[in-house]
């Protein structure tokens, strides 16, 4: 009866280690800690704020005409009286002291189809270039011809003449194969798609965006420069049509005023006229540059702003993926930290 007692005890004993023992031997976690993957589900990208893009300046072109060439040819029309008007004995006088006979005798020649073609866009004849060069340089005579200002953009005269990212180490000492690890490993891929989807969606609103700045400025610049010509075509006339009325007043008048003072009264009014035709060609090749530079100074500021918000939204996707990194080893670590023993 007493052996019987015994190996009872003895086997009571020998379960209980081997309960211990299951015990103690419990396997490691299938699932990485939850309330580590609620913080890796939450983190998100930024939403940027679009860039609105700079705004561009312009300012016109203006042309003055000259008060002393408007002075001098409302005056031409005394001429008949056989009194040379004080304003046009003063021109005559600046014009014979600036200029040798021949080069009056080239501006006071001009030929009607010399003017229509500078008149249509062409350029000066290199002789009348040389003489019209010389009249700008002098003081004097500089006074006769018009005055212009180019027009600008942002402020500068226009003339006219005419992502990846680096791989993510695997956490040291993790067996792929360890249930936990990979459930870890899910849910930071399941994470960085939903980054990858919101960091698309950004760069697409800055595309839309870009797109919808542009849109519209092919259709302006062909809007700015399809008013250029009749503009120009109009202030043409009026010159001519001034120029004419004063040629007019000196032919009328040859026959009582110095037979000297005829052809520097001639090449006077071509000068006015030349000198405003020629200021004309620049700025109208000057306002139709205007009007490309303008298009391509708004698509460079679109540009500017598309860049600066597309490397926004990069940074703000890079901070996310970077906590989403580091949360990722956090879940792995967590897979090892939450039950077992030796």
């Amino acid at each position: 009866m007493k052996k019987r007692s015994s190996s009872l005890v003895v086997y009571v004993l020998a379960l209980t280690l081997v309960m211990y023992n299951c015990k103690k031997d419990e396997p490691f976690p299938t699932e990485p800690d939850s309330e580590l993957v609620d913080e890796i589900n939450a983190i998100t990208v930024t939403p940027i704020t679009l860039t609105q893009p700079a705004a561009v300046t312009t300012t016109p072109s203006t042309i003055t005409a000259s008060a002393k060439a408007t002075e001098v040819a409302g005056a031409m029309g005394s001429l008949s009286s056989g009194t040379v008007p004080a304003s046009v004995n003063t021109a005559a006088g600046e014009v014979t002291a600036a200029l040798t006979p021949a080069e009056v005798t080239t501006l006071s020649t001009v030929t009607p189809a010399t003017i229509a073609a500078v008149a249509a866009g062409g350029a000066l004849p290199a002789e009348l270039q040389t003489v019209m060069t010389k009249v700008a340089a002098d003081p004097a005579l500089a006074q006769y011809l018009p005055q212009f200002t180019l027009p600008t953009v942002n402020g500068a005269p226009v003339g006219g003449r005419s992502g990846a990212v680096e791989g993510i180490e695997e956490v040291e000492g993790v067996l792929v194969e360890d249930a936990c690890v990979q459930a870890a490993a899910a849910v930071y891929e399941a994470v960085k798609v939903k980054l990858d989807a919101a960091k698309a969606a950004e760069d697409a609103k800055v595309a839309a965006a870009y797109s919808a700045a542009i849109a519209p400025l092919a259709a302006e610049q062909t809007s700015c420069a399809s008013g250029i010509p009749a503009k120009y075509a109009a202030l043409r006339a009026a010159g001519q049509a001034q120029a004419a009325q004063a040629m007019a007043d000196i032919d009328a008048a040859q026959a009582v005023i110095p037979a000297a003072l005829y052809p520097v009264l001639k090449a006077l009014v071509n000068i006015q006229l030349l000198g405003y035709l020629t200021s004309l060609n620049t700025l109208q090749a000057a306002d139709v540059a205007a009007c490309a530079a303008t298009l391509t100074a708004k698509t460079a500021a679109a540009a500017a702003a598309r860049d600066a918000d597309l490397a926004a939204s990069t940074a703000a996707y890079q901070t996310a993926l970077a906590a989403a990194q580091a949360k990722r080893i956090e879940l792995g670590e967590s897979c090892h930290n939450q039950g077992g023993g030796n």
